[in-house]
């Protein structure tokens, strides 16, 4: 068991971790939530949407790779001296949050954070720059034997499942022949 040092002089306050003590309340003055990893041109627009918003940030957690859309909203029980006035009742979602793993003692973690739609339109360029950049040189150059490979579009890419639906009917057309 942690035992949380008391950094107040009054025998009645409540035990405050060191860390809860220096902190400026970073976990009580926002709400995230998960959202799905954008893939489409309808979730990079969602995540535009968003940071169009005053007060809303959009990151992308470092270790995880999670998606979250962040609302900076300050809790309506934080006490001028950034420390918690409804302690003993406070959320399980507040109880859960361990001071040692916080952003305050691990630091932000971000992979990316955007703030506003600016900083996500520049990311999303420099992400397209540099995936055509990964395609040209996976196509660049003699592969074996010699060929160039093919550059596979987004046709090309639904060609197989095409194919295999006319298959049938060929075969069927081939039988209906031979048994005239």
């Amino acid at each position: 068991m942690i035992k949380i040092p008391i950094l107040h002089d009054d025998p009645n306050a409540i035990p405050v971790h060191p860390n809860c003590g220096r902190c400026p309340a970073l976990c009580c003055n926002y709400i995230s939530t998960e959202i799905d990893e954008p893939t489409s041109r309808r979730n990079f627009d969602t995540i535009r949407w968003y940071l169009m918003h005053p007060g809303t940030r959009v990151y992308c957690e470092d270790a995880s790779g999670s998606w979250f859309v962040q609302f900076m909203s300050r809790c309506q029980n934080l006490r001028p001296d950034n420390l918690c006035g409804i302690y003993e009742t406070r959320p399980q979602i507040c109880r859960d949050l361990q001071p040692t793993l916080c952003e305050f003692a691990l630091g932000a973690g971000d992979r990316w954070l955007f703030t506003n739609v600016e900083e996500f339109e520049r990311w999303m360029v420099e992400r397209e720059r540099r995936r055509a950049e990964r395609r040209a040189k996976r196509n660049a150059g003699p592969q074996r034997g010699g060929k160039a490979r093919p550059v596979r579009t987004a046709a090309k890419a639904l060609a197989p499942a095409a194919r295999t639906k006319t298959r049938p009917r060929k075969a069927a057309r081939k039988k209906a022949v031979t048994t005239r």
